[in-house]
């Protein structure tokens, strides 16, 4: 997202990860771009000056990382989505800001569609935990002829619930408000879920098994990483990610501590909410052997339960099959899989 060398010169420069001088150093590598955007808005030179954003969206979202749990990363953040709001303003076909009233507040989408193609199917995409929907074009959804619609995922950006056991009401709302669009095709829904929010990608289409048409699970928990074993696991494991993992699920489950995360977390378990023996819309499983965040064990158990599923875990592939030596060919699978069901 950022400069390799300047986002060396920062790493260098940091003495600790704390919410402050994490925000302050990206923040100061940010704003070049939002002013060198705003000079060539005034130069009427839109399209450099909405890539300038982009960029400056993209490094407020490093500075926001992982989770906005402290004031200084919800400042950042907020930068990111205005930046980004600038950034879209040439894309081309158009992304539109997508407003859903929902229990009092706001669902926030961002909708692209295909040009050419009249009443498209439609992918909802959401996910994950800390990669928020600002810098998702969308592109891998116009590529196969249909529309995409992006959303943070329960407990995660602009999301107004947190991650429950039962915030499918959330896609549910989403599912409404897309069925009755008259420019997109209500009857063809595919939902991708990736990484923390493969979770819904998998419970959706316990719960929505007849308006979901394809469901992708990709690199998600559903059981085994909700229990208290894997949990203390991730917890001594920092090698992969510069904070504790467990401290980004305990912002969107909306929690206070780890001991509070190790009692609520089991109630996330799809098995213990009775949903893998139920009948499911079409599910493509996806993920890498070695994963380092999502329990081994959550593979297994979805496809041995309920209706067959298709599977594909990359060998040598990390979280979501990343970095495997077979690089693209998750995501070409994905779209795919995705075309035929959709068709």
């Amino acid at each position: 997202r950022a400069d390799p060398e300047a986002a060396k010169a920062i790493f260098a420069k940091l003495t600790s990860f704390d919410p402050e001088p994490w925000v302050a150093a990206w923040t100061e590598l940010a704003e070049p771009f939002e002013k060198k955007g705003a000079e060539l808005e005034s130069q009427g030179k839109m399209v450099e000056a909405n890539k300038a954003y982009e960029r400056a969206s993209a490094i407020y979202g490093v500075a926001r990382f992982p989770v906005i749990n402290h004031p200084a990363k919800v400042a950042a953040y907020r930068k990111s989505i205005a930046t980004w709001r600038k950034a879209i303003r040439t894309f081309d076909p158009p992304m539109e800001i997508v407003e859903i009233p929902f229990e009092g507040k706001t669902i926030y989408g961002h909708l692209r569609k295909p040009k050419g193609v009249d009443k498209p199917a439609v992918i909802i995409r959401t996910g994950g935990v800390d990669g928020y929907k600002e810098g998702r074009n969308l592109a891998e959804n116009l590529a196969i002829g249909c529309a995409g619609f992006e959303v943070d995922m329960p407990g995660s950006g602009e999301c107004p619930v947190f991650n429950k056991p039962d915030s499918e009401k959330f896609y549910i709302a989403v599912i409404d408000y897309l069925t009755k669009r008259p420019d997109l095709d209500g009857r063809r829904i595919g939902f991708v879920g990736g990484s923390y929010g493969g979770y819904w990608g998998a419970k959706m289409a316990y719960v929505e098994p007849k308006r979901l048409k394809a469901c992708v699970q990709a690199g998600g928990p559903i059981h085994y990483t909700w229990q208290e074993k894997w949990l203390q696991y991730l917890r001594t494991d920092e090698k992969e990610y510069f904070w504790p993992f467990p401290d980004s699920m305990i912002y969107a489950n909306n929690l206070k501590s780890f001991d509070e995360l190790i009692r609520t977390a089991p109630a996330m378990s799809l098995q213990e909410q009775g949903w893998l023996s139920k009948p499911s819309a079409p599910m493509l499983i996806v993920n890498g052997a070695k994963d380092p965040w999502i329990s081994p064990e959550e593979v297994p158990l979805l496809y041995s339960t309920g209706q067959p599923k298709v599977v594909r875990i990359m060998a040598d592939g990390k979280h979501m099959g990343r970095e495997s030596s077979e690089r693209g060919a998750v995501g070409q699978m994905e779209r795919e899989w995705l075309k035929q069901q959709l068709a």
